[in-house]
């Protein structure tokens, strides 16, 4: 790339707010630019301190969805205030919870009210809900520096929320003892005592069973269902189902489980509360929360503006000030909180089993009834 083809990428940055103005004039003076270019440039966006538009231009209200409670309030924390108070021409309403209906009926009439949304690992890759998303520009989103080989982007979504569903167990009732692989969650003569399990045949215990089964992860996907509820059999009549995080974390603080599946950040916050639990990360399924821009929306390019701005290293990791989240962004892991930084996926990732999104995306109507009428059984 030549030092012209850089400037122009410094000046789309700078443009898009990825760069603020002191960070351009030092890569730009790095590269050998003129102080008077340089300058050229920064009279040509305007705009003050801060990059890309802060405290002037047309002001601009972006509809922000996500899915409500506490961990909403920790985005508009660790986002939305902040971003406001760079950025002060751009303001937001919020709106929850997210709801994949509604996105697709929003862009099938062609009155989209919403411009950014928090989605799970289970919207944003098949074709079905691709069409629903507008295309993100990598120019603006920092592509290169998500992360290729545990998260799927697709382009039309980016991981902002890093989370695992994890093996929680009670130290008194596991005699002191650690479990130290998804192979103990089904020894129950080793761990004796009830199981905690997500009742969703997408909430990761097939992969567990699998796994504890001797499956390696190369050769996951596509999972051996058969095998993996022979698995889960030999344990069955010891599980308590679960359909909330809330519940996940109350069988452990009430000791009716030994262990249970429950997500990292749950169990944190209940350890925050005085309970005697702890996680396993040996072995843990990673997922993520994603955003997405609806097609059609009427904010598109502030909308892709904010997202280039959260996803950057800059602030991918500023979820983490308040809620135990990793970034999806490689460069801010070393800039996570420290009062969750290990008790965060992206800080155990030699532990970590990615959910394959585009197997499930392919595959989820056929195997929900199965499972549905195997809980049943």
């Amino acid at each position: 790339m030549t030092r012209d083809d850089t400037l122009n990428d410094l000046t789309r940055h700078l443009e898009t707010g990825r760069l603020t103005r002191r960070e351009f004039v030092m890569r730009a003076l790095a590269l050998g630019v003129s102080v008077s270019a340089v300058g050229t440039v920064l009279s040509a966006c305007g705009g003050d301190e801060g990059g890309g538009g802060g405290g002037g231009g047309e002001q601009v209200t972006l509809a922000f969805v996500s899915w409500g409670g506490t961990f909403q309030e920790a985005q508009t924390k660790a986002w939305l205030d902040p971003y406001s108070k760079e950025f002060t021409n751009v303001k937001f309403v919020q709106d929850e919870p997210t709801d994949y209906a509604k996105i697709k009926a929003m862009v099938e009439s062609g009155n989209v009210t919403w411009d950014v949304v928090d989605i799970g690992n289970d919207f944003g890759l098949g074709a079905s809900s691709v069409k629903l998303c507008e295309k993100l520009d990598p120019a603006v989103i920092p592509f290169d520096e998500l992360q290729p080989d545990k998260l799927l982007t697709s382009g039309y979504r980016v991981p902002v929320h890093v989370y695992s569903t994890v093996v929680g167990y009670v130290p008194e009732k596991t005699g002191g003892v650690a479990p130290t692989g998804f192979a103990d969650f089904f020894d129950l003569s080793k761990f004796p005592g009830k199981r905690g399990a997500y009742n969703w045949v997408m909430g990761g215990l097939l992969e567990m069973a699998l796994i504890a089964d001797g499956v390696t992860l190369e050769n996951l996907y596509p999972l051996d269902t058969d095998r993996a509820y022979k698995k889960i059999d030999t344990v069955k009549d010891q599980i308590v189902w679960w359909d909330t995080g809330a519940q996940s974390v109350q069988l452990l603080t009430d000791g009716e489980v030994t262990m249970g599946m429950s997500w990292n950040n749950r169990i944190v916050t209940a350890k925050e509360e005085g309970a005697a639990e702890d996680i396993m990360w040996d072995q843990h399924i990673m997922m993520a929360d994603y955003v997405m821009i609806p097609k059609g929306s009427k904010q598109v390019a502030e909308a892709m503006k904010f997202i280039g701005w959260i996803t950057s290293a800059d602030h991918a990791a500023d979820l983490s000030k308040y809620v135990a989240s990793g970034p999806g962004n490689e460069l801010a892991i070393p800039k996570t909180d420290p009062k969750y930084a290990a008790d965060i996926p992206t800080a155990h990732l030699d532990g970590a089993i990615p959910q394959d999104d585009v197997y499930w995306g392919e595959n989820y109507d056929k195997l929900d009834p199965d499972w549905q009428n195997w809980v049943q059984a």
